[in-house]
């Protein structure tokens, strides 16, 4: 979200639970970064030659004032001084209706609320699908997100394969006009038999973040830090998360270009982080030469 014109976020509503958490969650990360809000209730486009049984007369109305009853009560849930406008859709699928409205409105972030089940993360049907074909990065809203903590850190994910270099842009480009405090980090799993032997695995990794992080440098502060633990779960303990973080991670290399693909990593840290993620598209081809 970068430019003289604020950036735009679809937030993904249908008046439950988890999309209230999304719409928190946005209302924060438009505060932080200068985003407007688009938040969109998606209603099920049904085939013609479905036949409902039984017999009910046209619903459709009622459907629609709910939904915009919905949609009032969301716009209410929005922090003062964000703009914030309200779109009713009809679509086949709440995904697909939700990547049209993206695309239309000129967003740069999707957000969904990911917590319908009993953790803190759970990706149902809708998020699962965004997560595997949206072209802009996709914002997680946990379970019960509350959103009353101004968001201070953004945390991006960085390995040492491929598309690393993307991941660094996208928060670059993130808090480039705020008072966001960057972190680069690397999560490091498994033990070693000999500790040295551990340990120059882990110089090697802070070295390839130092090397990443002094490209940042010549334009704002930037931290490391490397996360080590015998599980993946260890190494997320690892870090003193902050209540007003953020983890920025990319997607899988089985993405197709400028497309998300929630990757074993992420699909694995969504269960033992305690902030909101946002998964970011891999680079196209050309992107990826670049880097």
């Amino acid at each position: 979200m970068t430019g003289d014109r604020p950036g735009r976020c679809v937030v993904g509503y249908n008046g439950d639970r988890p999309s209230k958490d999304a719409v928190r969650l946005a209302g924060a990360m438009a505060r932080a970064f200068g985003a407007e809000l688009e938040i969109v209730l998606v209603l099920r486009a049904d085939s013609p030659y479905q036949q409902v049984y039984p017999p009910v007369g046209d619903i459709a109305p009622v459907v629609r004032h709910q939904a915009r009853t919905w949609l009032e009560e969301a716009a209410q849930l929005v922090p003062e001084g964000v703009t914030v406008r309200t779109h009713l859709r009809e679509d086949g699928s709440a995904a697909a209706g939700l990547l049209r409205a993206a695309e239309e409105l000129g967003a740069q972030l999707i957000v969904v609320g990911a917590g319908t089940g009993a953790g803190r993360f759970s990706a149902g049907p809708v998020v699962s699908a965004l997560l595997h074909s949206s072209p802009v990065p996709v914002a997680l809203a946990p379970r019960r997100y509350a959103g009353d903590v101004p968001l201070t850190r953004l945390s991006a994910a960085v390995g040492t394969r491929p598309g690393a270099h993307q991941v660094i842009r996208e928060a670059v480009r993130a808090v480039e006009h705020s008072g966001i405090e960057l972190e680069l980090i690397s999560f490091l799993e498994g033990e070693a038999a000999d500790p040295g032997a551990a340990e120059q695995v882990r110089r090697r990794v802070e070295e390839h973040l130092e090397a990443a992080a002094d490209e940042v440098r010549r334009t704002r502060p930037v931290s490391v830090r490397v996360a080590t633990g015998r599980t993946l779960k260890k190494a997320a303990q690892d870090v003193d998360w902050s209540p007003g973080g953020l983890l920025l991670i990319g997607s899988s290399r089985l993405a197709q270009g400028r497309q998300t693909f929630l990757g074993t990593t992420a699909a694995r840290l969504l269960k033992h982080i305690p902030v909101p993620m946002v998964v970011v598209p891999r680079p196209d081809r050309t992107e990826e030469d670049a880097s």
